[in-house]
């Protein structure tokens, strides 16, 4: 596995979180990890995670940081499902709707949910992107339990950051945090 960083400013304690993840687990099937910038037309942090195709059997996970920062990120919560009684359950704090939407077949409805994850620095973008694109990864080989959804990248990035957070704080020893629970 081969870690591409092209940054202009220092991210290092970032990098050394991404790497003591990465060293957790079995990255036999991944290619490579590429942080860069990426575009300046686009604001925050995006990335992906290549899957891996007939042509391509390895996975790649990209990471941009276009910043500028401190900065937002709208993240994906658990939608809110209407009740039998035709409501909705009140919408978490710091959250706002997203699209209303209906399974036809079933009749279900539900809410979608987005909040918002500040990243003060390159080093906190860095930690969510990451560890929201290899939560993609790891569900896809069975590292880590769930399901891949962008819901479960983003509790898990949110939950990766806090634990990021409180350790450069030192309330923790700097662990990663395994399960996205």
């Amino acid at each position: 596995m081969q870690l591409r960083v092209r940054l202009n400013e220092s991210a290092q304690a970032g990098l050394a979180w991404v790497q003591t993840l990465l060293a957790r687990h079995d990255t036999a099937r991944l290619e490579w990890v590429r942080i860069d910038h990426g575009s300046p037309r686009y604001r925050g942090v995006y990335g992906w995670c290549h899957l891996p195709t007939r042509e391509r059997p390895t996975f790649r996970i990209a990471c941009k940081l276009p910043g500028p920062f401190p900065t937002s990120t709208t993240t994906r919560r658990p939608p809110l499902y209407r009740a039998a009684d035709g409501s909705f359950p009140p919408l978490p704090g710091g959250c706002r709707c997203g699209a209303r939407l209906c399974d036809p077949r079933s009749g279900r409805e539900w809410i979608q949910v987005r909040g918002r994850t500040r990243l003060a620095d390159l080093d906190q973008a860095l930690v969510w992107i990451f560890t929201h694109e290899a939560f993609h990864f790891l569900r896809a080989t069975r590292q880590v339990p769930g399901r891949n959804t962008e819901i479960e990248a983003d509790t898990w990035a949110d939950a990766q950051l806090a634990a990021f957070r409180a350790a450069r704080r030192g309330q923790d020893s700097g662990r990663v945090i395994e399960d996205p629970e």
